[in-house]
């Protein structure tokens, strides 16, 4: 395999690596540098949304024939510059050296623990734990302590509830107290259990009434996430009530806001004039309402979608209008865009709308494209939706099938197990 066809299938978490160091394990030292990077720098498209993929790069160093070499250049990177998801994916790793017996990890792990400012809080707590257990959360806590100590940090909630459910609530509470003569520990406990309480208040809280929200959509509320979020947990009553006063606005802004609450719901009433909004020429209010009417099946909206998806301005946005009102006729319309050049972020967003349009609805048709986004997707997440539907439609490749098998994501992973286990060609 090519140096640069490797490196970019490494990226992309897929089987095929594996299965190519299996057969070619005397080619593996041209490729080093690729896994090393692999590594170091986390090649997942959304890693906060994406599997962790450490088990998967750990079975590639093992692969290699250069597992000590690669294991010292990765934990090297721990007192580097790495920083966020990168360094996360190093700790993992890091974790998993140590299980295997690397004798520096667990020092290089504690050498390289540090505050990370664009995150504003510690990476590699929870590894370190994993790692060294009782002594490993001493640690973590005394060096969280001393930051909040130094600076007034707030942040040792997730290393406190790491600790609980890992060690156990008593244990790691009785560790605590018994160092409770260590200034650095005392500041962490208090702090800890300070932001428990806050958390738990926070999640406590209910829904606002529509009477209630309805104050952000006058008071002009920019960000979207909690009219959406709002529209997800709403009473049917107050839905409604938010729709019955969409119908009425007039001020875009406003009618952006009101759109947003039903972007993961269905709008309630006629959406006649929300298909009219799809059609405006203000980019931000044409795109909230389609946005809106990708969660209804009506007849106009088909073909309000076959209309804007000629269009080149409209035509990926086009795509979640198809998502339950797509006819087997319109694949040429969807396959001509999913063979089109894209970057990766509108690569993304045009798997998302083909994955949710397939999803809803099956046939066997829409192999070319599922095998377009297996290959080409950075999202492991959509990839895994690929392969569901493929096997639900019988349309997964034997070259697929056999190195699903070692896909980055455990889901995939799973998903094979569960096709040979049902005996599916």
């Amino acid at each position: 395999m090519h140096i640069q066809k490797f490196r970019r299938e490494l990226t992309l978490g897929l089987g095929r690596i594996i299965l190519y160091l299996k057969e070619t394990p005397a080619l593996t030292y041209r490729h080093l540098d690729a896994i090393a990077d692999a590594c170091i720098r986390s090649t997942a498209y959304d890693p906060q949304c994406d599997e962790s993929r450490e088990a998967y790069l750990w079975e590639v160093i093992q692969l290699s024939k250069a597992s000590s070499i690669l294991q010292e250049r990765i934990l090297d990177a721990l007192g580097g510059e790495v920083n966020g998801w990168d360094l996360l994916q190093v700790y993992r790793l890091a974790k998993i050296f140590a299980s295997h017996g690397n004798p520096t990890a667990v020092d290089a792990m504690k050498k390289g623990f540090r505050y990370d400012e664009e995150w504003n809080c510690f990476i590699g707590g929870a590894e370190i734990i994993e790692a060294e257990g009782a002594r490993g959360f001493l640690f973590v806590a005394k060096e969280v302590g001393k930051r909040i100590l130094s600076s007034g940090y707030e942040g040792g909630t997730f290393v406190w509830e790491f600790a609980k459910e890992f060690l156990g609530e008593e244990k790691a509470a009785a560790l605590l107290e018994e160092s409770a003569n260590d200034e650095r520990i005392q500041a962490f406990y208090q702090s800890a259990l300070r932001d428990e309480d806050d958390y738990s208040l926070l999640n406590g809280r209910k829904a606002l009434s529509y009477d209630e929200f309805k104050s952000s959509i006058e008071a002009g509320e920019k960000a979207r996430y909690p009219y959406i979020r709002w529209g997800m947990h709403a009473s049917k009553e107050d839905l409604f009530k938010a729709a019955d006063d969409l119908l009425k606005e007039e001020h875009p802004k406003k009618l952006e806001a009101y759109l947003f609450i039903f972007a993961k719901t269905a709008f309630p009433l006629d959406p006649q004039k929300i298909i009219e909004l799809a059609q405006s020429g203000n980019k931000r209010l044409r795109s909230a309402a389609i946005h809106a009417l990708r969660n209804l099946k009506d007849e106009r909206i088909h073909r309000l979608a076959v209309e804007l998806i000629h269009q080149r301005e409209t035509e990926m946005e086009a795509l979640e209008l198809f998502t339950l009102n797509y006819e087997e006729n319109d694949l040429p319309l969807l396959e001509r865009i999913a063979f089109k050049k894209h970057h990766k972020h509108s690569f993304h967003n045009m798997e998302l709308d083909m994955v949710d349009i397939f999803e809803n609805h099956p046939t066997a048709t829409c192999q070319k494209i599922m095998i377009e986004l297996y290959h080409k997707g950075l999202c492991t997440l959509c990839r895994r939706r690929a392969v569901e539907i493929m096997l639900a439609n019988h349309i997964l490749p034997a070259s697929l099938r056999d190195e699903i098998r070692y896909d980055c994501n455990p889901d995939i992973r799973d998903l094979w197990m569960k096709s040979a286990s049902a005996g599916l060609p």
